[in-house]
């Protein structure tokens, strides 16, 4: 493991174990518990898929304008930039279990109310409404994301990493990706509310089935490691990550990658039509699904550095080639799945990589430092996608972004050497 400078702290207790019944997978074999998580994530997130498809539709009754649409975007986006990092730290507090119970329900309220405001679309404050509401769903996010972290590697061996978020990131690619849009398109030509209140009963379903996750045991009081400062928590993980060369550049490649794609994604809705939308994501996630199927076979047979230095390469092309050659839909929705799949590799790779890197005790603050980094591009490149879309047209963001991925790719040649299979 590179070896890394900490800052001067006292070290955190160790986590608290979860009973050890059928919690861990055995020879391979997924347990119980990781069963009821990956079902309750799948659930989860086929709800998601039908609400990022049905969102947009909503946002277009209300204004064609592109900055307005990519506003959206920002919107929701945003607080993976503001509060990641208090999130990660809170995370490192508290159980788990119990947060991802609490940041769903939040996410629950935020997209109920959402269907309420899809049953007045001519309200001259829905758009407005839409922002707030998209802000505090992208609060519940981040929690909901940070809480995620710990939750899956108290419940999986670390040597299980790679197969578990193969089988987890495929899932969710048929789920969210695949099914979801489909559906949420689908039931929104029904009514406008349907995707909405779909999505709901998904979160109400993943809440349930988290709560028969066992409950940690609490951890033995300790009188000589004084409660810290969230503050104090938060610069350890952000000061650790930063101190750790290879999960730095993983996490730069990422945030360039994120900033390039919501460049182009923030306004897909008008490149393609709003009648071509939802399947077209649906059928461009066939490229995630292969990718994540792919995924742990790809990376045991040419290692960690081949696949993310594949990924690098390919996802700008296919942006570029988006921007290039489209709207045609066959073109675009190919190009699409590819970019899909390349990045369902890279995220197996990279996230299994870091779940083995960093210490527990600090998983959740150092991935949601990550997490700020990278995910806090999505508000700025969906507004100068739409800056850009507006000015230039809708196809130019695609091809800046995949210019400026492809760029950071090379850079990123030498860093990347050290990864560890």
């Amino acid at each position: 493991m590179t070896s890394v400078s900490l800052p001067s702290s006292t070290p955190a207790p160790a986590p608290a174990p979860i009973r050890p019944d059928d919690t861990r997978s055995r020879g391979g074999r997924p347990g119980r518990d990781w069963r009821l998580l990956f079902t309750a994530s799948t659930i989860s997130v086929l709800g998601d898929g039908a609400f990022v498809a049905a969102l947009p539709l909503l946002a277009a009754g209300y204004t064609r304008d592109p900055r307005l649409i990519s506003g959206l975007t920002v919107a929701g986006t945003l607080p993976w930039l503001v509060f990641s990092l208090q999130s990660g730290a809170i995370a490192d507090r508290s159980e788990s279990r119990r947060l991802s119970i609490v940041a769903q329900g939040w996410q629950l309220l935020c997209v109920a109310l959402v269907g309420l405001l899809a049953l007045d679309r001519g309200a001259s404050w829905g758009l407005a409404a839409l922002y707030v509401l998209a802000f505090g769903l992208g609060m519940a996010a981040a929690l909901a994301k940070s809480a995620s972290q710990p939750l899956m590697t108290s419940i999986v061996a670390r040597e299980h990493l790679v197969s578990a978020n193969g089988r987890l990131f495929t899932a969710q690619s048929v789920a969210r990706d695949f099914a979801g849009p489909a559906v949420g398109a689908a039931l929104f030509a029904l009514a406008p509310t349907l995707p909405f209140w779909a999505d709901v009963a998904t979160f109400a379903a993943s809440m349930l089935l988290i709560a028969r996750l066992p409950k940690p045991a609490a951890p033995a009081p300790n009188a000589d490691q004084p409660r810290r400062r969230l503050r104090a928590d938060v610069k350890e993980g952000l000061t650790w990550l930063a101190h750790h060369r290879l999960l730095r550049t993983t996490t730069l490649l990422s945030a360039v990658a994120n900033f390039g794609n919501t460049m182009g994604y923030a306004t897909l809705v008008l490149y393609v039509g709003t009648h071509r939308y939802g399947l077209l994501l649906s059928i461009a996630a066939i490229g995630g699904i292969i990718g994540g199927l792919a995924s742990r076979g790809a990376v045991a047979r040419f290692g960690g550095y081949t696949v993310v230095r594949f990924t690098t390469t390919v996802t700008p092309l296919a942006g570029i080639g988006i921007g290039v050659f489209g709207p045609d839909p066959i073109v675009v929705a190919v190009l699409l799945g590819v970019g899909s799949m390349s990045a369902s590799l890279w995220n197996v790779a990279v996230v299994s990589q870091r779940q083995r890197l960093v210490p527990q005790h600090l998983l959740a603050r150092v991935s949601s430092a990550g997490i700020m980094v990278v995910w806090g591009m999505q508000p700025l490149g969906a507004l100068t996608g739409g800056l850009v879309a507006a000015r230039f047209g809708l196809g130019t963001p695609w091809v800046i972004g995949g210019a400026l991925r492809l760029a950071a790719s090379v850079l990123a040649i030498r860093p990347l050497r050290e990864w560890q299979d």
